[in-house]
């Protein structure tokens, strides 16, 4: 069985895990499971015994830090991951994603800092750049790509928002929008689905609208 340790505290729990890599102080402190690596103040640091996951990466200080029976989750920033406990196949790079509540998602793809903080139990989205999807909660199978796009969306699925701002505060289903602040819609009440607009700002004062190009 071969570990490497290295830091105060490093693999301080584990008994039994293998093929471990942990660098830091308190770097999986409290992990017992098996082909993980993680690099940084208190990354994969764990929960007590209940910290068993396997096939983890995280670096970055608190990165991926709460996760319990999670497998096969790379989480790369300073507390990238942070609230994910049993989550699995997620992938994440930038600072604060999916730190903002108990994360048990699963295949989740997030770019940029506070892409997905919030995410809860939403599985199956992508979301690139800088508080894309920031908001999400159970949402599932978004693609959102650009600056704030998806950013208040909690609950809606299935949404195409690609650009700047796109989509920015809509939380309904079955949207595409393409284009810097396409169908950008209105704090609080933007909840029209099966709408497409594509351009700059088109279809951006949408509010309760359905179905519309």
């Amino acid at each position: 069985c071969y570990n490497n340790f290295f830091g105060q505290n490093a693999g301080n729990a584990n008994t039994t895990g293998c093929h471990n890599t942990l660098i830091g102080n308190r770097a999986g402190q409290r992990f017992t499971g098996s082909n993980n690596v993680a690099i940084g103040n208190s990354a994969l640091r764990g929960q007590n015994s209940q910290s068993t996951g396997v096939h983890n990466i995280a670096i970055g200080a608190e990165a991926g830090c709460a996760i319990t029976t999670g497998t096969d989750n790379v989480f790369l920033g300073r507390c990238s991951g942070r609230k994910a406990t049993s989550a699995k196949g997620n992938f994440f790079v930038g600072r604060d994603n999916a730190n903002d509540t108990a994360f048990t998602g699963n295949y989740n793809n997030g770019l940029g800092r506070r892409a997905g903080m919030c995410l809860t139990t939403g599985n199956y989205n992508n979301l690139f750049g800088q508080s894309a999807g920031r908001n999400l909660l159970t949402a599932c199978h978004n693609n959102f790509l650009g600056l704030n796009a998806g950013c208040n969306n909690e609950t809606g699925s299935y949404n195409n928002f690609f650009g700047a701002n796109a989509g920015r505060y809509f939380t309904s289903s079955n949207n595409v929008a393409i284009g810097a602040s396409a169908l950008r819609g209105s704090s609080g009440n933007s909840t029209g689905g099966q709408n497409i607009a594509i351009g700059k700002q088109a279809g951006c004062s949408v509010t309760t609208g359905t179905s519309n190009i």
